[in-house]
């Protein structure tokens, strides 16, 4: 091999990641701890070109995925929806002052109600559904947790009496429940020009949808699967556990 005429090849095509590495957002991201692949997959030129108006956050803890679709798309309205009230305030405290962004301290599932979400010492692995053996072993300080009460509603009405601006993308995160979130929000999906659904290829929550019946039920209501944001590997042997899978509306039904 020559590595004379290799070595010029790799630089060519490392430069340009290494300019966006530099960028200062992007540094800053990395120093306080925070998503650069996301930020930087939610930053490709095939997603910025969808121009979206709303971006609505399901699942969204204190608020790590919506400050980052803020940064990439700084015109997007937003919607965040957080049930836990310790997550929801850090949520308030962070973007509550900001325009153009409305919270929801709420859950959001196939119904209308009062439910019990398992509240998780680590906060963003809270449920609705009970969490599986397997998920603890992966990750021990996922361990333990109390249930407490917490107001649902299904995607649909709770956008109901809501302005969304299209095109617009959704992101759905609440830890094997994502399925419920889907059912219950099929109108507001039906209009979304890009869904990112974290899916799982194992059962981390007891009696959750994995990303095959995630992929059906997507397909079913005219989105077609194009990769994941982000996957997370198992920390004994790298085996794929989940994916945040991005699901766009077919072209047919734009």
């Amino acid at each position: 091999m020559n590595t004379e005429k290799l070595l010029p090849r790799l630089l060519s095509k490392l430069t340009p990641l290494m300019r966006r590495l530099a960028r200062p957002e992007v540094l800053g991201l990395a120093l306080r701890g925070q998503s650069v692949s996301t930020y930087m997959g939610l930053r490709q030129p095939w997603l910025q070109r969808q121009g979206f108006r709303t971006i609505v956050d399901i699942g969204a803890n204190e608020g790590q995925f919506a400050h980052l679709a803020r940064m990439a798309f700084p015109r997007a309205a937003l919607h965040c929806f957080e049930p836990l009230p310790e997550s929801f305030a850090r949520l308030q405290g962070r973007l509550g002052n900001a325009e153009r962004v409305t919270l929801h301290n709420l859950a959001l599932a196939d119904r209308s109600g009062t439910s019990s979400i398992i509240r998780n010492p680590y906060s963003p692995s809270s449920s609705l559904l009970e969490m599986a053996p397997s998920h603890v072993e992966a990750f021990p300080f996922t361990g333990g947790g109390e249930a407490l009460p917490v107001s649902v509603s299904t995607l649909d009405t709770a956008l109901a009496g809501e302005r969304i601006e299209e095109p617009f993308l959704v992101k759905i995160d609440v830890q094997g429940a994502e399925d419920r979130v889907i059912a219950g929000g099929r109108s507001i999906l039906g209009r979304a020009r890009v869904v990112i659904v974290e899916t799982s290829f194992e059962h981390l929550y007891k009696g959750q949808a994995l990303f095959g019946d995630i992929h059906d039920t997507m397909r079913g209501l005219g989105f077609a699967y194009h990769g994941n944001l982000d996957q997370l590997s198992s920390p004994e042997d790298g085996r794929i556990l989940q994916g945040d899978a991005i699901f766009v509306r077919s072209r047919s039904d734009k």
